[in-house]
């Protein structure tokens, strides 16, 4: 049971972050399509600001980081699709050009010294990590589509005390 407000609100950024990595990675429909009808949009958002309170934005066309996004969390090259700050955590959706970047982002965190905690492989797919550090926890993921293009997802919390 979760029992922190902050605790909620990096869960459901993490089940949102993990449902916008598949469902932009190719595996289902055409991602992009459904952005531009708006269906991803407008249900990711109603349940951002309906559950944390948060305004968020999710249009598809490439945003940006959150000011506050701090920089001891790497996030790879890319073009930002969603990003989001709350309550102390960040998460954001990317596409990236390869897996082979996406995957130089997971590594990153490794040279970092970040320990890996978890680890998920999807076969050629995708692939997630949890990560940690003494300040952040990591959840680190990727899926490909049919073209080489990978979306990633960073979602980090601040390591509770």
């Amino acid at each position: 049971m979760i029992t922190s407000q902050r605790a909620l609100k990096g869960a459901i950024s993490f089940a949102i972050a993990a449902g916008l990595t598949v469902s932009l990675s190719g595996c289902f429909g055409n991602p992009f399509e459904n952005l531009a009808n708006g269906l991803v949009e407008g249900t990711v958002e109603k349940v951002v600001e309906g559950t944390t309170g948060v305004d968020v934005d999710v249009d598809g066309t490439g945003g940006s980081l959150p000011d506050s996004w701090p920089s001891e969390v790497p996030v790879p090259d890319g073009k930002i699709l969603f990003s989001l700050a709350a309550a102390g955590t960040y998460s954001a959706t990317l596409t990236v050009d390869s897996q082979d970047k996406a995957k130089a982002g997971y590594e990153q965190f490794v040279a970092n010294g970040y320990e890996v905690v978890s680890e998920i492989s999807l076969g050629d797919q995708g692939y997630a990590y949890g990560l940690q550090s003494d300040n952040w926890t990591v959840q680190y993921s990727w899926g490909a589509d049919d073209e080489g293009t990978a979306t990633v997802n960073v979602t980090a919390s601040p390591v509770e005390e």
